[in-house]
């Protein structure tokens, strides 16, 4: 087990610095906000509900993450649409592409296998090894990923602050946030130990800071997270890693629609082949 999750690390860390954007679709209009504020939600489920009632009324968007992982900070662009409160995102990193449609990621890498311009995961799969290597998505994909982000305010949130106030020239709601891992640590995998020499595996237990901008359609504007606090004790190297994103052009269309299914190789047969 230990040489499976290690390889599985090694190939989405690779894989992570190989990703490119899609056409973010037709243009549209996006629904007017009204002129003023509601008052600020003073508990998360109110939160949560107002932010998913507001994406619900313009169920897309674009979007940009200043992420910064260690010493690398990365602009990263990209487009979300909303499915209940499931979001489907393609994102551009170093110009190159990933999409995230419900579990599945798909990462385009065309030097990998010859005629497969795609790497796929699907951690739904029966076999261990793909369920594994669905698991690993890299942080870098599910920071700005509002679907998910959702799920962990409702789940792991508290409310620490909350203020009107304008970003930029647009009245906000701006909450500040915390987040306590330790009550749905499965949300946050990428900060597990596995159990090693001996030792019992341990999951995160951080409280991580995080803040959000609702607009006056209680749509998100800007969200920021910082997972740092949240690497293994005893972690090498700068264990930064945190993004701001900002969201624009809510109710733009946006179609983000996986590759052929010619065109893709899944991640776990590429695993198998690697030795696992």
């Amino acid at each position: 087990m230990r040489k499976t999750g290690l390889i599985v690390a090694a190939a989405t860390a690779a894989l992570t610095l190989t990703l490119t954007a899609c056409d973010p679709g037709p243009t549209g209009g996006p629904p007017s906000a009204p002129a003023t504020l509601a008052a600020p939600a003073t508990e998360v489920a109110q939160l949560v509900a107002a932010a998913r009632a507001g994406i619900a009324e313009a169920p897309s968007a674009a979007f940009t993450s200043a992420a910064v992982l260690g010493a690398a900070t990365k602009d990263v662009p990209g487009s979300l649409s909303f499915d209940g409160s499931t979001s489907s995102l393609t994102m551009v990193v170093d110009g190159r592409e990933i999409r995230v449609i419900g579990k599945k990621t798909f990462t385009h890498s065309p030097s990998v296998v010859p005629g497969k311009d795609w790497v796929g995961t699907d951690p739904d799969s029966a076999d261990p090894i793909a369920q594994a290597a669905g698991a690993g998505v890299p942080a870098l994909v599910k920071l700005p990923d509002l679907g998910r982000a959702l799920v962990a305010i409702e789940r792991t949130g508290r409310i620490v602050s909350a203020e009107q106030t304008r970003l930029g020239d647009l009245p906000v709601n701006h909450y500040r946030l915390e987040l306590d891992t330790a009550k749905a640590p499965e949300l946050f995998p990428e900060f597990a130990v596995p159990p090693l020499d001996g030792k019992p595996a341990r999951t995160a237990t951080a409280k991580l800071p995080g803040e959000l901008w609702l607009d006056a359609a209680r749509r998100p504007v800007r969200y920021a997270v910082d997972l740092t606090a949240g690497a293994p004790a005893g972690a090498r190297g700068d264990t930064t890693l945190k993004a701001t994103t900002d969201y624009r052009d809510w109710g733009k269309p946006v179609d983000i629609q996986p590759p052929p299914a010619g065109q893709v190789v899944d991640l776990a047969e590429l695993l198998k082949k690697m030795g696992t």
